[in-house]
């Protein structure tokens, strides 16, 4: 894929996905928050305007370091690194922490098959199923404070089964593509295609907004959400890695 359609890909998830702050070393984008969301929390070197490769790396852990972060870096594994970044990083120390495919979108969608609300901002009912489905609770803190920060109208889909929050999942609207983020299933609910109806229900819902083009980002070892994706027609455009310094 090229470097200028990977740009606009990355920049509608930046918008759809919003950190708690965003500033630019040279050219670079630093996101920080609370640090344990990954791609809200690194550096995306994805245009460069510096002078000194080492010096702008320098600077950068020098932000990070100042707000008590471990610095990260957010690096598209496609051959597309003029700059040697994986080489000078990994010579500093920096160890791979997730490797992420960025998939794709542009179909028919299906009806879902079970009843699914839809809310255009994020509710109460949403924050709990984030709550209580997050690795801990800074984790969910983090993630729940980027909800409050989505655009508005999106679609925050949920579906209940016997008056249990079972599954959930967000579709942002971000600029000219629509975006698949925070997909929850409750560990009780799985394997009954919970998450297969609030997906097809929140792109149904962008779709009759305009939207035509859809991305997602998934970790490369989610085998059931990789699984689940392919199956609806989404199909990988390309990946990253993220990099934290280990000294």
């Amino acid at each position: 894929m090229d470097l200028a359609t990977i740009h606009r890909i990355e920049q509608a998830t930046a918008r759809g996905w919003p950190a708690a702050c965003e500033e630019q070393i040279d050219g670079w984008h630093v996101y920080s928050g609370l640090g344990f969301v990954g791609r809200t929390n690194s550096c995306w070197p994805l245009a460069y305007q510096g002078q000194d490769v080492e010096a702008s790396i320098e600077a950068v852990e020098a932000r990070y370091q100042a707000m008590g972060l471990a610095p990260q870096f957010k690096l598209v594994s496609d051959g597309t690194d003029p700059l040697d970044l994986y080489d000078r990083l990994a010579r500093r120390g920096y160890r791979a922490v997730s490797d992420v495919a960025v998939m794709l979108f542009d179909g028919q969608i299906p009806a879902p098959d079970h009843p699914v609300e839809i809310n255009p901002q994020v509710t109460d009912a949403f924050i709990q199923i984030v709550e209580e489905t997050s690795h801990s609770g800074g984790d969910g803190q983090e993630r729940i404070d980027i909800l409050r920060r989505v655009p508005k109208p999106s679609a925050f889909g949920i579906i209940r089964q016997k008056g249990v929050l079972a599954a959930a999942g967000l579709c942002t609207f971000a600029g000219d593509s629509a975006g698949i983020a925070a997909m929850r299933t409750q560990a009780d609910y799985r394997n009954q295609g919970l998450a297969r109806s609030v997906l097809r229900a929140i792109m149904g819902k962008a779709h009759e907004a305009g939207y035509r083009q859809f991305w997602l980002q998934v970790e490369t070892n989610n085998a059931a959400a990789l699984h689940l994706y392919e199956t609806e027609g989404f199909a990988t455009a390309y990946c990253y890695q993220t990099v934290r310094f280990a000294p």
